[in-house]
């Protein structure tokens, strides 16, 4: 399978769902304008249409962004947990931040 990379507006797509209910009821009714204002490529359209949760997965959409998703999307907890359960090890995220000590930079 081909490694995809998901973009910004991907994750800029959930975030927005997550506080907007008239976004949450367009996507859970398939309205024809749910993605209208994102700028997302073909692949990630499909993938959030469609509520390919393993798609998106491997695209790299952290489980954090994905689990409001999948509500929102009417996939149900069980199915979400057993859709990504086959997934483990796929991905690799990290959520730690690094912290610079006195006289370093976070940066490079």
């Amino acid at each position: 399978m081909e490694a995809f990379v998901a973009g910004f507006e991907v994750e800029r797509f959930i975030f927005e769902l997550k506080k907007d209910e008239a976004l949450q009821a367009a996507l859970k009714e398939r309205a024809a304008g749910t993605f209208e204002g994102f700028d997302l490529d073909p692949d990630e359209l499909a993938a959030l249409r469609d509520g390919d949760v393993e798609t998106l997965y491997r695209m790299g959409v952290h489980p954090l962004l994905l689990a409001p998703y999948s509500r929102y999307a009417g996939i149900a907890p069980p199915d979400y947990h057993k859709r990504l359960d086959v997934l483990k090890g796929v991905q690799k995220f990290n959520s730690e931040r690094r912290f610079a000590k006195p006289g370093e930079s976070n940066h490079g």
